[in-house]
């Protein structure tokens, strides 16, 4: 087997992307997107806590789980004491339910760990001033799987 970057290969590489050029554009769009999402991930600095990690948390220091799922999907279940507040709304500052929580834990809560509703609402709490902003890790999808309850009280 040769050198990967020897100069035979080199010119196979290049004799591929002149053939394939829409599929290395592709490529090379996705790898970047990748780079972002992640760089982006980094510079957040938004903390993702287990179903027991946040229930410490809320009880220890009087905080609240946000969950940002459609109204829809709150009213199917939804943990307990919890408030429904959506992206949308978590972006326009209607955040009236939450003020008093400024210096606490604020625990938002997605559909699942695939759920970018709550990373970017986690972001935006994190720029207008609230100073403890956390993730549910694996969003209710794994709050169920931990076997913990769900309500479907209002």
């Amino acid at each position: 087997m040769g050198d990967l970057f020897s100069s035979d290969n080199l010119e196979q590489y290049i004799e591929f992307a002149s053939r394939h050029q829409i599929m290395v554009l592709v490529f090379i769009a996705l790898f970047c997107a990748l780079i972002y999402t992640q760089a982006r991930i980094m510079i957040a600095r938004v903390k993702k806590l287990g179903s027991n990690a946040a229930t410490v948390m809320i009880n220890r220091e009087n905080g609240v789980y946000v969950d940002v799922r459609a109204n829809n999907l709150f009213s199917q279940g939804h943990i307990a004491g919890s408030v429904n507040i959506t992206l949308q709304d978590i972006k326009s500052g209607k955040l009236n339910r939450i003020d008093s929580y400024k210096e606490k834990p604020v625990i938002l809560v997605g559909k699942d760990k695939m759920d970018s509703d709550c990373f970017n609402g986690a972001v935006s709490l994190k720029k207008q001033g609230y100073t403890k902003v956390f993730t549910l890790e694996g969003g209710i999808t794994q709050w169920s799987m931990d076997n913990l309850p769900l309500s479907n009280k209002n």
